[in-house]
């Protein structure tokens, strides 16, 4: 069977502490067993959006910029395959964004993030807003097969209160759906719920990473980690840590992913000529 970790750390605004956490987590993975590590949100670097600082664009890089070509670097000397977060840049646009590598450091695909929520402050009592640093993704919700077995889709964060991201990415074949986040206790009482319900209607393994502890050099926010891999029946099987650096792994059943599949047959039974109000 296939093992997939997820990891989580505080961010620094130093990218070569990042990475270092990066190293550190995915040498961890693999002595444990794993095929795939899946990192936080915006692994590169801090989360900045609890302030509108133009300051914090310069945190951002290109796809073959320093932290991402270290990931790349990493997939191969771990021999995992890694789905890298990071503060995208191109030309003039910033996006929120992960890229993911094969074993040997292949780029396997990119994903960035879909739904940027509006009204951030309102929601978490901050002046800061996801809209000042992200444009909305525009690269819609691809799905890669790995060497695992399985076909991995992406989410990231806000699109998980979504049900559309991840039904388009399950659409799309995905049978592993990565969700890179950046949580702090406000989001804590929807955290399992909201991941769990994503696997269930979708029969599908969900592997969620959340940052965890106080970012350097960002905002003073406390993120609770608990990053989570979920089974297509809503079970979760790996837990992390609700306060520590931490990286945690479970055996993906894709006899249990078939089964379900044939025994909960939610694709079969949709009408989507019925669903007109979601093109709304």
């Amino acid at each position: 069977m296939p093992r997939v970790a997820v990891a989580q750390f505080s961010g620094n605004v130093d990218w070569r502490e990042n990475i270092a956490a990066v190293r550190r987590l995915a040498r961890r993975a693999a002595e444990a067993g794993a095929d795939m590590v899946c990192f936080h949100e915006v692994a590169s670097t801090i989360y900045p959006a609890f302030t509108n600082d133009p300051e914090f664009f310069r945190l951002a890089e290109s796809e073959d910029g320093p932290s991402v070509t270290e990931a790349r670097n990493i997939a191969r000397e771990a021999g995992l395959s890694v789905v890298y977060p990071f503060f995208e840049r191109e030309g003039d646009h910033y996006y929120n964004s992960a890229v993911v590598f094969g074993r040997d450091g292949e780029r396997l695909t990119k994903y960035r993030k879909n739904t940027i929520p509006s009204g951030l402050g309102r929601l978490v009592g901050t002046s800061g807003s996801e809209e000042y640093y992200f444009a909305p993704g525009d690269l819609g919700f691809p799905v890669v097969q790995t060497d695992l077995g399985v076909k991995l889709g992406l989410n990231i964060c806000y699109d998980r209160n979504l049900p559309e991201p991840a039904r388009c990415a399950a659409l799309n074949g995905a049978e592993l759906l990565c969700v890179p986040v950046t949580s702090t206790q406000r989001a804590r009482s929807r955290w399992e719920m909201l991941l769990c319900a994503r696997a269930v209607e979708n029969v599908m393994y969900v592997a969620a990473p959340n940052r965890v502890g106080v970012d350097r050099g960002g905002a003073p926010e406390f993120y609770f980690g608990e990053s989570l891999i979920i089974n297509p029946r809503g079970e979760i099987v790996a837990h992390a840590s609700a306060t520590e650096e931490d990286v945690v792994w479970a055996d993906l059943d894709l006899d249990l992913l078939e089964s379900q599949r044939k025994n909960w047959i939610f694709f079969t039974d949709r009408r989507p000529d019925e669903y007109a109000a979601i093109r709304r």
